[in-house]
């Protein structure tokens, strides 16, 4: 029933989604738990919908608020009340009307006897597809409109002729030639007038589709520094060259986090963390990863809390020099074959410990949980996890063809640093050139403390059928370990799909 209610769209680009377009979140409204998944609309303006689920049964109701990164909390409309799913009353659902293309923060309230709370969800509203009209309508339409025309035709010809006679008397000869004369002239303006009205719907529909999120044109490049191979990402896009789309801020204290899996194996991927020396371009030096076609995802954070993922491809030739002493420090690399997830499927990630997928075991499109994993030392016992860039776990779904890609951490898909600008502009603190105030200890933003853990999980939804790969990454004992697992997603059942 809950994928019923969130019912996937087609493969599109969305924000810092690459064919995974809902936004899921986990964490806290106040003192109550709640999971969060979010269906931005196909077109703006458009309906999203909103899954509110919570483990704590008091709650007593949920009110859903869109605020624009505009706007803010003082513009914003009132919040509408989510409805209790039928036949789960720890779920509530809800639509929300965002009218406009760009950054929400999606407010979520929850109510109890221990007062409310609130979390706060960015969304990008973007436009991504175009929805079309069925064979069916577009017969019916057409029908109608001749009717239409047939009517108005109809209409000129008894407006200039029987109507201008006495009832019961005859239309003189006289009168029905005018008649025919003024239906005569008539038809070429209706025609006129649908020609016209096409050519308008026409050019409406081709400046939408301007409108449309695509990805926005990079290069990237493979130069050689001291011996040493650099990977040069450059942004063609004219509207991010002049500037128009805002400056970057830090996003777990970095610009971009960069990733490059192997188009044909998937089996070399690296977690990189450019510089930028200028605005327009981000350079990293390249850990030695096999030669090979490469897929390059970067996920970027600007100021007005858009999350964008810029995409291309390169090709790796021969075997540079190890590049490990320029690296950033929580750049993270990983060369070898993923764990199949079957009956069982554990991956040692070094030191005798290991990250076991324990859920689900055979997921489908669409059903709506957390990829689950459980850790355990050399003698099965919890692993001291350390924060690795703010958080405790990293994970990394993509889907073989390149088609989904999306960064997930335990509390979701959306950005921390996102977050953080709607609320700094909620709250107006910015500069008088509309640059966000930093402060220097919210640039990290996230734990920093280590755990004992035994499990971990991130919220999510695998948007489409296929075989997918899964890098999970954790800190411990100061380096960052990463296990990799293959998955086969089944298509939704036929009574989810409806």
């Amino acid at each position: 029933m809950l994928r019923a209610a969130l019912a996937l769209t087609m493969i599109v680009l969305l924000g810092a989604h690459v064919g995974s377009p809902d936004v899921f979140f986990t964490g806290n409204a106040g003192p109550y738990p709640v999971d969060v998944v979010v269906r931005p609309p196909q077109v703006v303006p458009g309906l999203a919908e909103v899954l509110v689920r919570t483990t704590d049964p008091g709650v007593t109701g949920v009110v859903i608020r869109p605020v624009y990164w505009r706007a803010g909390t003082r513009g914003a409309p009132p919040g509408d009340a989510a409805t209790r799913l039928p036949g789960s009353p720890s779920t509530f659902t809800g639509q929300l009307w965002l009218m406009a293309a760009g950054p929400y923060s999606v407010h979520v309230v929850v109510a109890g006897p221990r007062g409310s709370g609130m979390a706060v969800v960015p969304v990008a509203a973007v436009a991504t597809g175009q929805l079309a009209l069925s064979q069916r309508l577009r017969w019916l339409l057409a029908t109608l409109g001749i009717l239409l025309l047939a009517g108005v035709v109809t209409a000129i010809h008894a407006a200039v002729g029987e109507s201008q006679v006495e009832p019961g008397e005859p239309v003189p000869p006289q009168r029905q030639r005018r008649a025919r004369n003024a239906t005569l002239i008539s038809l070429p303006l209706l025609a006129l007038v649908v020609f016209g009205g096409a050519r308008w719907w026409q050019a409406e529909a081709t400046a939408y589709r301007r409108t449309l999120d695509r990805p926005l044109p990079t290069r990237t490049t493979i130069r050689d520094s001291a011996g040493a191979r650099v990977l040069v990402l450059e942004v063609l896009d004219s509207a991010w060259r002049a500037g128009a789309r805002g400056p970057l801020m830090p996003d777990h204290g970095k610009l971009a986090h960069l990733f490059v899996a192997s188009a044909d194996s998937l089996d070399g991927f690296a977690h990189l963390h450019p510089a930028m020396p200028s605005a327009t371009t981000f350079e990293s030096p390249l850990p030695p990863l096999p030669a090979g076609r490469y897929r390059l995802y970067a996920d970027v954070v600007h100021e007005n809390g858009m999350q964008r993922t810029l995409t291309d491809s390169f090709v790796v030739t021969g075997v540079g020099a190890p590049a490990s002493a320029r690296l950033d420090p929580d750049d993270a690399w990983f060369d070898g074959r993923a764990t199949r997830v079957g009956a069982s499927a554990r991956a040692a990630i070094g030191n005798g410990m290991s990250i076991e997928w324990t859920g689900p075991p055979s997921p489908a499109a669409g059903a709506v949980g957390a990829l689950r994993f459980t850790l355990a030392d050399s003698a099965g016992k919890a692993i001291q996890v350390e924060p690795y860039l703010g958080m405790l776990g990293h994970a990394v779904v993509m889907r073989r063809d390149g088609g989904v890609f999306i960064h997930l951490h335990p509390s979701g898909t959306s950005s921390m640093a996102s977050e953080m600008a709607l609320a700094i502009r909620d709250r107006g603190d910015t500069t008088p050139d509309g640059r966000l105030r930093l402060r220097d200890e919210s640039m990290s933003m996230g734990t920093r403390q280590s755990l004992p853990m035994r499990t971990i999980s991130f919220p999510y939804a695998f948007p489409s059928a296929g075989s997918y790969r899964v890098w999970v990454q954790l800190r411990v004992s100061g380096a960052v370990r990463t296990a990799a697992f293959d998955v086969d997603v089944a298509s939704p059942p036929a009574s989810d799909a409806r």
